[in-house]
């Protein structure tokens, strides 16, 4: 079931808690992500090897680029969104939204744009309570201006990816430890099933996703040291073995998407490995597909 995908350190700067890969750019060869609590973006290119970085002022969960050249950044009270020229406007925000102060601190997690081009993102808490499953799933517009919550009762807002047809919505729950999917249609989701769980605690915690040409989903584990992938029926076909424990997201890169970028976390654990909160590269057999970018 393990595949020979030639898996490597592919940037060796070491992330707190490593997010949200995303391909842009001339042959999809420059690739961004996060570090969460580093409060950065990262992005290095594929062919150069060229890195760069930028500082937020806030801990920054996702990066989404927009069709624009502009960014969207999911910093802890944002979103917001950053133009070439480094320029910061603001966009909707869970205050704008709930209309209140929150009962716990929380901030933004995983995000992903939906094949119509709506954004969906979701939050989590800074601490962990007992029944503490208040967070929820949040709709941005593709216009830009209107920000709704579309789902309540979430622990730990993950992974997000859509099918081919753009019917089927993924969506994780961290700490429900589950993987579930929506019917969607227009920016509306509906019908949640959850179609895969844990069997116990050895097997990670379901973390980010992404989605390959056959609609086959690779879910990222944390504490689970691998990715897994999913059919269309939920079994598991292929793993790939991790050499860091805190296995975060996962990104198809390249001019065919036959390359995968894969995120990791060292938390802080003070006898993490040294290789903890690097960023992998591999090929998978199976090529994934295009990001959608935010059209507005």
């Amino acid at each position: 079931m393990s595949q020979d995908i030639n898996l490597r350190i592919w940037d060796e700067r070491r992330c707190h808690v490593g997010e949200g890969p995303v391909a842009i750019g001339r042959d999809n060869s420059d690739v961004l992500w996060v570090d969460i609590m580093g409060k950065l973006v990262h992005r290095r290119n594929l062919k150069t090897g060229i890195t760069s970085s930028y500082e937020t002022t806030e801990h920054v969960s996702f990066v989404i680029p927009a069709a624009d050249g502009s960014e969207l950044l999911g910093t802890a009270n944002g979103p917001i969104r950053r133009s070439p020229d480094g320029s910061i406007s603001k966009l909707p925000t869970r205050l704008d939204t709930d209309g209140g102060e929150p009962p716990f601190p929380n901030r933004w997690n995983d995000a992903k744009v939906a094949p119509d081009g709506h954004l969906f993102l979701g939050n989590m808490p800074y601490e962990w309570a007992e029944n503490q499953s208040a967070c929820g799933l949040y709709r941005l517009d593709k216009s830009g201006d209107k920000l709704t919550k579309v789902q309540d009762g979430i622990w730990l807002s993950n992974g997000l990816a859509w099918s081919k047809d753009g019917k089927t919505m993924y969506y994780i729950d961290t700490l429900a430890k589950s993987i579930d999917t929506f019917d969607y249609a227009d920016g509306e989701i509906s019908n949640r099933r959850v179609r895969w769980q844990i069997a116990d605690d050895s097997q990670g915690l379901p973390d980010g996703m992404c989605i390959d040409a056959e609609d086959g989903i690779w879910v990222a584990f944390w504490n689970g040291s691998c990715l897994r992938r999913f059919d269309k029926d939920f079994n598991i076909t292929d793993v790939i073995q991790m050499p860091v424990p805190m296995v975060t997201s996962a990104a198809f890169v390249g001019p065919n998407f036959e390359e995968m970028v894969i995120t990791s976390a060292h938390d802080g654990v003070a006898d993490s490995g040294a290789d903890w909160g690097k960023t992998f590269i591999c090929r998978p057999k199976v090529p994934g597909v295009a990001p959608t970018l935010f059209p507005n």
